[in-house]
């Protein structure tokens, strides 16, 4: 099964529109680090991660000191006020796979260094692709996304419904 890594803001997307169980029935094995684990604070959004934790649905890399020394080496073109967003692109960029995020600036810095990104909007496409969700379900997710998230590009949610319902 291939391999995808993401950060909290996809996390706080998907449960916000109460998509966590599709989630975590895409074909990838879902991973992200302890550093993002350990941003997800509130108690409810916590306790829904550490249910899928525990049902082996999640992996949590839990970063050695050693790797955490690295990630702090890790170069960037762009500077990051806290290690968490850097722990899941040296991440990616470790294991050569995807890394979600509705972060721009992370989003552009994966770009520039040669990683697959992807955001909320294509989990969507890719849960009404695998037929995980109906296309109907679809649009009711991104519907909620435009209500829930302002930052995701609206043009872009409009395109994504007009396709699905195509």
């Amino acid at each position: 099964m291939k391999l995808i890594i993401t950060d909290s803001n996809v996390f706080f997307d998907i449960i916000k529109i109460q998509a966590l169980p599709e989630f975590f029935s895409l074909n990838f094995e879902i991973c992200t680090t302890d550093f993002v684990r350990g941003e997800i604070l509130e108690s409810d959004q916590k306790e829904q991660i550490e249910i899928f934790i525990r049902l082996q649905k999640l992996t949590v890399f839990e970063l050695s000191e050693a790797e955490i020394e690295e990630v702090e080496k890790f170069e960037t073109n762009r500077f990051f006020k806290t290690l968490i967003d850097k722990t899941v692109l040296w991440k990616a960029k470790q294991l050569n796979c995807p890394l979600l995020t509705g972060d721009g600036k992370l989003r552009s810095e994966a770009i520039d260094q040669g990683v697959t990104v992807h955001g909320s909007l294509w989990v969507i496409r890719t849960l009404v692709d695998q037929k995980i969700i109906s296309a109907e379900i679809g649009v009711e997710y991104l519907e909620k996304l435009k209500v829930v998230n302002d930052r995701l590009p609206l043009e872009e949610i409009e395109k994504l419904i007009k396709k699905i319902k195509a």
